[in-house]
């Protein structure tokens, strides 16, 4: 008789992580309502439900695995990412690592990108 078998469980970032970045937002007025790991493109969100545009927050998987909470939430900070977001709530912009620096570029998430 065969058993069935567990699908994998979607990637995650670190606990220490996912908390520190649940902490900003909640600091900064967004309160984490859910979060998602988007496989295909390697990023992972945060989002706050709000009426009229939810705030969310898109790190790459490499920030997330190879830069610590504390860098991660310095970089949040250093880059403005919260006026950003406050500004433009449905903007899709992505928190990348560039030579080992931490960069916000727009992202073209979904089946339009590039369009």
């Amino acid at each position: 008789m065969k058993s069935p078998t567990t699908p994998p469980s979607p990637w995650k970032p670190a606990a220490q992580t996912d908390s520190a970045v649940r902490g900003w937002m909640r600091e900064q007025g967004f309160p984490v309502d859910s979060t998602r790991y988007y496989a295909e493109e390697e990023v992972y969100a945060w989002r706050r439900e709000l009426p009229g545009g939810s705030p969310t927050l898109w790190i790459s998987r490499p920030v997330l695995e190879d830069h610590d909470a504390e860098k991660v939430v310095a970089g949040l900070e250093q880059l403005g990412v919260a006026d950003r977001m406050r500004r433009a709530p449905r903007a899709r912009f992505l928190v990348v690592d560039e030579d080992g620096q931490l960069r916000v570029t727009p992202w073209a998430h979904g089946p339009h990108r590039g369009a």
